[in-house]
């Protein structure tokens, strides 16, 4: 047979590469042929992947990112109207082909992505938000080129197209300005690397259909750049804002840093470098609330004279993302800074479970805290924060819950999302020393089907179990991948029930996987007796169901929630006793 393809189009070719791969593991002999290498003749029997765009004055045949496949004797077409949907669906085929399943004369598969942007949340290890070993142990790591190589080919084979890079002062690394040569600490031939590093790392990413967004935290400085600035080192002091920081400084070094004529202007000089260095980043990211003091309209001014003044400079029209955590300003977000973008290329930021996605699928949180006040959903573009900051160290995956979880996501403002965490790096696994059992260098290799289920749900919700027996036999073979399906399905259940049960909003207060705060230490049965359930989702606490006990009026209060203390308490006995039965077998 054929296989028919553009090798000049490195999306399309990372999806055939897929597909020549299934094909030889099938024993099927094929031959290569390039689209656009003189006339090109249909075969009998093969594989046609290719581009259909639109005819002039028409609509596309395809919406973006999908695809099309279908059967017309025995030669199978993979359509879409762009490179990532035909890449899509050389994955879906490279897929059925593996696992033998066949497309009858005339039948068709037909995909599209239930949300748009499909992203990771991912700290870079260099002047991170928070601190400790993840970030430590993978600075290395994240500086090496074959680790994103192979990052960012598993992001493509699950349906992300985008990566999100965090970094409260990424300048330094990234980039250099003669006019402000002293704050970068960097020799020109280490700059000359790093530079390159990241060009590198943006263009494998271009060519797997990921868009790469960078997102920095405003006013932040290193000591460093501080110093280079003729500024104290102090001014550019950086760490959780919770700290003694905050009461050893505080306001008045954060209103210094945004009333600084000299910060802004470096700022606004290290965006802009950004921008003319590396064409292929994609967009950028931040927030006008962390750190930064003032008014709502100081803040946003303050946004607009540094970033969306350096977007206009660098004469790129660019994607923006505008996070709106711990702030309540969206008249000035609407006013001052969305006014200034095309309102295909402005996106408001929110975390839809705050820290916590692992609790309900559908949290309430938008309502409850009133999030888009002052905001139009009609003209806003909304991408939600998924933010994981439960569960490191122990393998997550639950299809029912992610399923239910991205369909409620989809909302007509809602153009996707990016899921990660704040105190984490899946990158170079440090957790597990190098005994036989550990078959994986990276976190993210460990936590795969955890990865695997965000990615292909969010681009299909209604991909079922087979899919996932399949990609698990990978790693754990025919026998045991549908016991680890069926116990870790049980076993994921357990975090989410005790976060409903145990609601604390954010991730320094509480991480539910080690039981610990970073605030207060270990949590106690007292802490729990004490605690509250997550609000909005039907959740009775334990301090009120022991109250209506002992009142004697169980019954009519326990009528109104939809889950009970008693109720998760099962269920954490059940998932835990199922667990425990499929780890056995």
């Amino acid at each position: 047979m054929k296989l028919i393809y553009d090798h000049k189009d490195p999306i399309i070719s990372f999806g055939a590469e897929q597909l020549k791969q299934s094909l030889e593991r099938s024993g099927l002999f094929f031959i290569e042929q390039f689209s656009g290498h003189g006339t090109v003749r249909l075969p009998e029997e093969g594989i046609l992947a290719r581009r259909v765009p639109a005819q002039r004055g028409k609509a596309p045949r395809y919406e973006d990112q999908s695809f099309r496949i279908y059967r017309e004797g025995g030669l199978v077409y993979i359509e879409g109207s762009d490179s990532r949907g035909v890449m899509y669906g050389c994955l879906e085929w490279a897929e059925r082909l593996a696992t033998g399943t066949e497309l009858a004369d005339g039948e068709e598969i037909s995909q599209k992505p239930a949300l748009g942007i499909r992203g990771i949340k991912y700290n870079l290890p260099y002047v991170p938000f928070d601190s400790g070993d993840p970030f430590v142990l993978n600075e290395q790591t994240c500086m090496d080129i074959a680790f994103w190589r192979s990052y960012l080919d598993m992001l493509a084979l699950n349906r992300y197209n985008c990566l999100s890079l965090w970094s409260e002062h990424p300048y330094h690394l990234m980039v250099v300005s003669s006019k402000y040569r002293a704050a970068n600490p960097f020799s020109d031939v280490e700059i000359d690397r790093n530079i390159r590093f990241f060009r590198e790392l943006f263009r494998h990413a271009a060519d797997r259909g990921i868009d790469i967004y960078l997102f920095t935290w405003n006013i932040r400085l290193t000591p460093e750049a501080a110093r280079g600035l003729g500024l104290p080192e102090n001014v550019g002091d950086f760490g959780n804002m919770y700290d003694d920081l905050i009461h050893r400084v505080g306001l008045p070094l954060n209103r210094f840093r945004g009333q600084s004529e000299l910060i802004r202007d470096y700022i606004r000089e290290m965006v802009l470098q950004l921008l003319i260095t590396y064409p292929e980043l994609k967009g950028l990211g931040t927030s006008a609330s962390e750190w930064m003091d003032g008014s709502g309209y100081e803040r946003e001014n303050w946004i607009v004279e540094t970033y969306v003044e350096a977007i206009k400079q660098s004469g790129r029209a660019i994607p923006f993302i505008h996070r709106t955590n711990m702030q309540n300003a969206g008249k000035e977000i609407k006013d001052m800074v969305q006014s200034q973008f095309d309102p295909k290329l402005f996106y408001i930021s929110w975390k839809y479970s705050n820290a916590h996605c692992y609790s309900h699928p559908v949290p309430r949180f938008e309502e409850l805290w009133g999030a888009w006040e002052g905001i139009d959903l009609e003209s806003t573009q909304v991408l939600f924060t998924v933010r994981n900051d439960d569960v490191f160290t122990h393998r997550w995956g639950d299809p029912d819950y992610v399923r239910s979880y991205v369909k409620g996501m989809q909302k007509p403002y809602v153009k996707g999302f990016y899921w990660g965490s704040d105190g984490y790096v899946w990158g170079r696994d440090f957790q597990h020393v190098d005994h036989g059992h550990k078959t994986w260098t990276y976190d993210y290799e460990r936590h795969l089907y955890q990865f695997q289920l965000w990615g292909r749900l969010s681009y299909n919700p209604d991909t079922d179990d087979r899919v996932w027996t399949y990609l698990l036999e990978k790693q754990y073979g025919p026998r045991h991948a549908p016991l680890f399906l069926q116990g870790l399905r049980h076993a994921s259940r357990i975090i989410p029930a005790v976060n409903r049960l145990f609601w604390i909003d954010y991730d320094f207060q509480w991480h539910a996987e080690s039981c610990l705060s970073q605030v207060t230490g270990f949590k106690t049965i007292l802490d729990f007796a004490d605690g509250v359930p997550m609000p909005g989702v039907g959740v009775m606490g334990i301090s009120e169901y022991a109250k209506a006990e002992h009142e004697g009026i169980l019954e009519q209060a326990a009528g109104s929630y939809e889950e009970t203390p008693i109720n998760i308490i099962g269920m954490l006995r059940e998932s835990s006793a199922q667990a425990e039965q499929a780890a056995s077998r």
